[in-house]
């Protein structure tokens, strides 16, 4: 089959793309921007198109479908769409995208990315999915990767990218899936989980949702259709929690009087202690035995900007997370003044979409108005617009009336410029789910990760 994937360069797309290139169908797709998904898609022989590419502009697909709807050399880079027998759509994908449209002209089928990562869970025997609003993306690897040490390969599909490999996705075999489960636009709800986990439930995603209790009956549905769900910690607690020199995590894990493990891990933030008791609870449902559990969390070695240290030639500690709703923000910042302690902390926040931004808003002023040093970058819209909430300079602006020391920037030069006033051991905290990590590596800030 031809399938045409639009926004496949999204690291959730990428990997979907990857497993259905494996199960033998012909994949192409659409993406606005290059990145860490484009360059897996074509290192595995998929084609993508991208805007400007070959002379080709976004303006000029767009002139070409409005003006022209006969012949195929006529919309400019479209062949592949319009050559396809299925679209699957990423969440960010909107009704009014022309590519949505063009598809709907053409008669094409249309399925959501959740619809097709439930089609290819269907082929495996036991599928493992890892819902929460946080902690899920780290939690699946942790499952995967001590599924892998035990040698039961594993097919994996990841929402980010492992720092061992840079990869989303694992090709395994057919015993075992281990995904991550995305509760927007209720994607989980197309899986049928042999295992499943539900790390924690707060409000997010409340522009899909409308409210916290829709989100909760969501989540319900999904423990309803797993066979077996972990909500809790089944007895087991995290003792004797501490850092390394390095910042490595160590502790022990406990039931009731029963010491079960000592661990020491390369990852550190203490909330991995709970994403590490999950994976304990599902690879003991799984029958794996306790000496691989330890070895594989004891060799994981994190996943891409889940507090993840980069090297920069002008700070000695710099800090890329992913938390970008205000309870991550807040473990992430209690963990860094835990680690550097007695040092200056920087935490440079890019908000993740405009309504979440609106909708947090107090939760958002209660973590940062605590900081020294509250600093915001232009805010990553995805898939909206300002009119859908409100803007991080607004965020930083509401700060600023109140007396907080807060700086708003719009480019990379005016924050750079600002961030050179500190001293070389500052502590650097770069939190959120945009694009400001692959900013700093594109202009030499930090250095690129390696694979």
């Amino acid at each position: 089959m031809k399938i045409y994937m639009l926004g496949i360069g999204g690291v959730s797309m990428s990997a979907l793309a990857v497993m259905l290139k494996g199960l033998g169908h012909e994949i192409s797709g659409w993406d606005e921007t290059f990145g860490r998904g484009v360059e897996i898609l074509r290192e595995n022989g998929i084609d993508v198109d991208l805007p400007f590419e070959n002379g080709i502009g976004v303006k000029k697909r767009e002139t070409a479908f409005h003006e022209n709807l006969t012949k195929k050399s006529d919309f400019l880079g479209l062949e592949r769409l319009i050559d396809c027998d299925l679209v699957v759509r990423s969440s960010a994908i909107k009704d009014d995208d022309f590519h949505m449209i063009l598809a709907q002209k053409l008669g094409k089928k249309v399925i959501s990315r959740g619809e097709m990562l439930g089609k290819i869970s269907e082929n495996f025997e036991k599928v493992i999915a890892v819902a929460g609003s946080h902690g899920k993306t780290t939690t699946t690897a942790m499952i995967f990767n001590i599924l892998r040490v035990a040698g039961k390969e594993p097919t994996l599909h990841l929402g980010g990218y492992k720092i061992d490999d840079g990869l989303n996705f694992a090709l395994g075999e057919q015993e075992f899936f281990v995904t991550e489960a995305c509760e927007y636009h209720n994607n989980f709800l197309f899986l049928r989980p042999y295992v499943s986990v539900i790390t924690n439930v707060e409000p997010e995603h409340l522009d899909f949702f409308g409210s916290f209790e829709n989100e909760k009956k969501s989540f319900q549905k999904f423990h309803e259709n797993s066979a077996f769900c972990v909500e809790d910690f089944g007895g087991i607690r995290a003792k004797n929690v501490c850092h390394d020199r390095a910042g490595g995590l160590m502790f022990s894990l406990w039931r009731g009087k029963e010491k079960l493990m000592n661990l020491h891990l390369h990852i550190c933030e203490e909330v991995n202690t709970q994403n590490c008791i999950y994976a304990y609870l599902v690879a003991k449902k799984l029958g794996i035995g306790d000496c691989f559990i330890k070895e594989g969390l004891e060799n994981f070695k994190g996943v891409g900007t889940r507090f993840e240290r980069k090297k920069c030639a002008r700070f000695d500690n710099v800090i890329c997370d992913y938390a970008h709703h205000p309870t991550e923000i807040s473990k992430a910042i209690a963990s860094a003044q835990k680690i550097f302690k007695n040092r200056t902390l920087v935490t440079i926040f890019q908000p993740h979409t405009f309504s979440r931004t609106k909708t947090l808003l107090p939760q958002f002023l209660e973590v940062f108005g605590d900081l020294e040093y509250p600093t915001f970058f232009k805010t990553y819209s995805a898939r909206e617009s300002e009119s859908d909430g409100m803007s991080a300079k607004e965020l930083a602006d509401i700060l600023q009336k109140s007396g907080k020391n807060a700086h708003y920037f719009d480019n990379f030069a005016d924050l750079e410029q600002f961030l050179a006033g500190f001293s070389r051991d500052t502590v650097l905290l770069f939190v959120g789910a945009g694009d400001l990590p692959q900013i700093l590596e594109h202009e030499k800030f930090v250095e690129p990760q390696s694979f």
